[in-house]
């Protein structure tokens, strides 16, 4: 779940840490002038704040750095809800499944730690069950905190105590290859990378320029979380960079993402290993949610209710980019390795078809 938060915050930094206003901190008076600015921070005001990174830093003054972050978290819940987030057992394992928050409140307790509480549904695999389906729910205290690293600026979320947590197995596709005690192994599953998950927080990085960064657990002042592909100096905005293990006779639902106007498009990058191609289409959000319902509620793989705005097959084992352009609204990038949904039949492997592992890029801008 604390992944479901860390990945949308994604869009949640991009939007809400370039709306803090320019900081001009006089430490010979040891004044410090905050002002929301309606477009955003600009690249001055982060900029300002790291030519004294050791006065931001400085215990002392962390109720500070407490206000600037305030401003992100007043449109955090919005975000969370409004787009999936990827399921992982370890940070250097691929994406197996994904988790769509459906409600989220937080509030700002009285020390300052902020008390989030969301609940959602979502989807997970293993080798004997398949897809396993569940809903979700979590109450989580963090402990926020900032410190600057030159003009980067790093935004810690640590978890500071679980006041509770619930998950609840709804599908099992296929439960006759668990034998006896079929509930008791799939509800282990999803707990699982939920505990695991919710105890180590995570960390938001922002550069200057805007670029940002982020990973579950703690990154370092000066690290960067590791990532399937490095793409820095662009001026398109990055809405996913990841590794995802797309089972045989299954669909993964990256998204929805937003596209804030007429005009954009979305930028996808691919390099699919361990089969020979795949399926990836994009569609809106009314199509890819009534899709990802029939996809968590019954076995087997659904048709789209309605042909894709565009599909297109991802070939093995060379790089592929694709630029689809879209009107204003959400949009569910969706990858098939199955014969049933798309243009690809994926080579038999046993009783389900090979694995495929997908390292994927999705980026928005401006349309060419």
């Amino acid at each position: 779940m604390v992944v479901v938060m860390l990945e949308r915050f994604r869009l949640v930094v991009t939007r809400f840490a370039t709306r803090f206003a320019t900081g001009l901190w006089l430490v010979g008076a040891t004044i410090v002038t905050l002002a929301v600015v309606g477009g955003g921070c600009t690249k001055g005001g982060q900029m300002t704040l790291g030519v004294m990174p050791g006065v931001v830093n400085d215990p002392g003054n962390r109720s500070l750095r407490r206000a600037v972050l305030r401003f992100g978290l007043e449109e955090f819940c919005k975000e969370v809800t409004h787009r999936g987030t990827p399921l992982k057992m370890r940070d250097d394992d691929p994406v197996i499944g994904r988790f769509f928050g459906r409600s989220c409140t937080h509030h700002e307790l009285d020390n300052g730690d902020v008390f989030v509480q969301l609940d959602g549904i979502g989807y997970t695999w293993t080798n004997a069950s398949l897809r396993v389906a569940f809903e979700a729910s979590a109450a989580i205290q963090y402990n926020q905190d900032l410190l600057m690293h030159g003009s980067t600026m790093y935004a810690y979320f640590r978890t500071r105590a679980i006041a509770s947590h619930n998950t609840r197995v709804t599908l099992v596709e296929q439960p006759a290859a668990l034998g006896v005690g079929v509930g008791a192994v799939a509800d282990a599953v999803a707990p699982r990378v939920l505990r695991d998950q919710l105890q180590r927080g995570f960390t938001v990085i922002r550069d200057s320029d805007g670029a940002v960064d982020f990973s579950v657990g703690v990154i370092e002042k000066g690290q960067r979380p590791r990532r399937p592909f490095e793409i820095r100096d662009s001026d398109r905005m990055m809405l996913a960079n990841e590794r995802a293990e797309v089972r045989g006779n299954q669909l993964d639902f990256l998204g929805p993402f937003q596209a804030d106007s007429n005009g954009q498009a979305l930028y996808l990058t691919m390099l699919v290993e361990g089969t020979t191609a795949i399926d990836a289409m994009v569609v809106n959000d009314t199509t890819g949610e009534q899709w990802l319902q029939q996809f968590v509620k019954t076995p087997g793989v659904p048709q789209p209710p309605i042909p894709p705005l565009a599909a297109d097959v991802v070939p093995s084992g060379s790089m592929w980019h694709k630029t689809v352009p879209v009107r204003k609204g959400r949009y569910y990038v969706v990858l098939d390795n199955s014969s049933a949904v798309g243009m690809v039949a994926p080579p038999a492997g046993g009783t389900t078809p090979p694995a495929a592992l997908v390292s994927v890029v999705v980026q928005v801008a401006s349309a060419p």
